[in-house]
């Protein structure tokens, strides 16, 4: 019989993944738009700068899915969801980091 030590872990993997897909129905969206403004409009053009400046929410995304990811991995690897938190504060402070970078060129 599958412990509780597997199927919590992989819940909580379902579960990410069904509300990453909710959550991520508008930023990829925002990709798709970004990506055809990229081949209709000539680059220099404020059209094709404005189209451009909603990549730092993709990366959000992206990055915030990676980050619950990483701590759901962790627990399913080790069984410890308090030492999977307590490990991924170094993680999370270097997200952080690149979150700012991204929002400082996405001005």
């Amino acid at each position: 019989m599958i412990s509780d030590l597997v199927i919590v872990p992989a819940l909580a993997a379902l579960a990410l993944i069904a509300v990453a897909t909710l959550v991520g129905i508008p930023t990829v969206r925002k990709l798709i738009t970004v990506y055809e403004a990229k081949h209709e409009l000539r680059q220099g053009s404020a059209g094709w700068f404005r189209s451009i400046g909603g990549w730092s929410i993709i990366a959000f995304w992206l990055m915030s899915t990676w980050f619950i990811a990483t701590i759901i991995g962790d627990w399913g690897v080790s069984g410890d969801l308090e030492g999977a938190i307590d490990r991924s504060w170094l993680r999370l402070r270097i997200l952080l980091e690149i979150a700012v970078a991204l929002m400082e060129s996405d001005g």
